[in-house]
């Protein structure tokens, strides 16, 4: 049974109860806990899987984040890391959500959730494959773009209110240049808060894009 279940599933990379169920219908659900207590397959959190080689597959992570708690994208510092926005590597997976804030400890690693209003949420990510067996499942990572990455890194982060806080998160000003544009604007307009608008202002001049 585990060598037919593994053939078929190992193409999701992460996978549910619900996943599994719909290719093997018969499943008996206490294989998925002695295969966990064998080492076979990771729990994420609740109904949630990974197998055992995860870790080997490039930003698993990331569809994990995606997949364990959705709706949401991987967006913040994880997105501006990716984009060659900020210098740090970064720990921790953060994503935006229309959920409550929220935070997961996994065997992939910590997931932080931040929670933007839901008519905030419907814009600005891209969906990336995963690798050739996204094809397959369908399984594709939800990550924000360079312009929304900003957008939400500095709505939700209200506490960046000065040109000196700006200036210390050392961003890369190379690439920021790139991303201050038609599509930045035009997503800035839709969160329609003057807080927001003041801290981009400042970032503006602080980089005189």
């Amino acid at each position: 049974m585990w060598v037919e279940f593994q053939a078929k599933m190992r193409p999701f990379r992460v996978f549910s109860v619900q996943d599994a169920l719909k290719q093997f219908p018969s499943l008996n659900l206490m294989n998925l806990v002695r295969w966990q207590e064998k080492g076979y397959i990771l729990k994420l959190r609740n109904r949630w899987y990974a197998f055992n080689d995860a870790e080997s597959h490039e930003n698993i992570e990331w569809l994990a984040a995606n997949l364990i708690y959705s709706p949401s994208y991987v967006s913040l510092h994880t997105a501006l890391s990716w984009y060659n926005l900020i210098p740090e590597m970064i720990a921790t997976c953060t994503s935006v959500t229309s959920l409550k804030t929220n935070k997961f400890s996994t065997p992939l690693g910590s997931f932080d959730y931040h929670r933007i209003k839901p008519e905030l949420f419907g814009f600005g990510y891209v969906l990336e494959d995963m690798d050739a067996s996204a094809r397959e499942t369908g399984r594709q990572i939800m990550i924000a773009t360079p312009q929304k990455a900003i957008l939400d890194f500095f709505y939700i982060n209200s506490y960046y209110n000065t040109e000196k806080d700006i200036e210390d998160l050392r961003l890369n000003e190379s690439e920021l240049v790139n991303f201050i544009d038609s599509e930045f604007y035009k997503n800035l307009g839709r969160y329609q808060s003057n807080a927001l608008d003041q801290r981009i202002r400042k970032l503006i001049k602080l980089f005189g894009l």
